[in-house]
């Protein structure tokens, strides 16, 4: 089975789920959408995943404009979709939300509560309330026809699912190595005593950041199978 990643900047990448994704066979096709060509649609894959990035949704950018295409489509066939930040904004902006920038910039590690749809989806297998990773400024307010999936004390839309898309404020995706890259590659955003303090939470927190990660490509997985299982029954008839 094939997947389309699509970046928007190089150190917002996979992490985690590409090796949990490689190990199962899935293959991979990453590209990052500022400087290589997207693909004019869908046709052969599997499931979409649009990561995150430093840009805004509502950027005039030609790029952001042919990922809300995919991501129109995607929602369109029923495929699969994960959007992680930028790319949760995104779809939230697809599909008739609005995007503005949020009264609280959320950098490090907060605590998000997961609902009843939440835990019976995408987050099955974990508690109603998780430690997570944030980088963030941007927030969405989501349509009636969506679904929220988790929400926390200071913004109300911190997860959300349309159809078989879903929408990530936060980072699932994240281990060590990213953190550390992202604070040197958005130092700026920072107060640099803030720094240190993740970069020590995160080696205690490396654990609950994997096991996240392997509970929701558990879910996400078993979507792509079976949208995989329907397509090919709709071709054998």
């Amino acid at each position: 089975m094939r997947i389309l990643a699509i970046q928007n900047i190089e150190c917002e990448h996979l992490g985690t789920l590409e090796g949990l994704f490689t190990k199962d066979n899935y293959s991979i096709d990453s590209i990052l959408a500022s400087k290589e060509r997207l693909p004019d649609n869908l046709d052969g894959y599997s499931a979409l995943i649009v990561l995150g990035g430093p840009v805004s949704a509502n950027d005039n950018l030609e790029y952001l404009r042919r990922e809300e295409s995919l991501i129109r489509e995607a929602i369109d066939r029923c495929m699969p979709m994960l959007g992680i930040c930028l790319g949760s904004q995104l779809l939230a902006k697809v599909i008739g939300g609005r995007v503005y920038r949020g009264d609280l910039k959320e950098i490090g590690w907060y605590t998000v509560n997961l609902t009843e749809e939440a835990l019976r989806s995408v987050f099955r297998g974990l508690d109603d309330t998780l430690l997570v990773f944030q980088w963030h400024n941007d927030t969405y307010e989501i349509p009636s026809t969506a679904t929220r999936l988790a929400y926390s004390r200071d913004y109300e839309n911190q997860a959300f699912m349309i159809r078989n898309a879903i929408g990530l404020q936060f980072h699932v995706e994240v281990n060590e190595h990213m953190i550390q890259e992202w604070l040197e590659e958005y130092s700026y955003e920072l107060d640099p005593s803030k720094k240190d303090s993740i970069l020590d939470e995160v080696k205690h927190r490396q654990g609950i950041l994997e096991h996240t990660a392997r509970v929701v490509y558990k879910n996400l997985s078993s979507m792509i199978s079976l949208y995989k299982y329907r397509g090919n029954l709709e071709y054998e008839r």
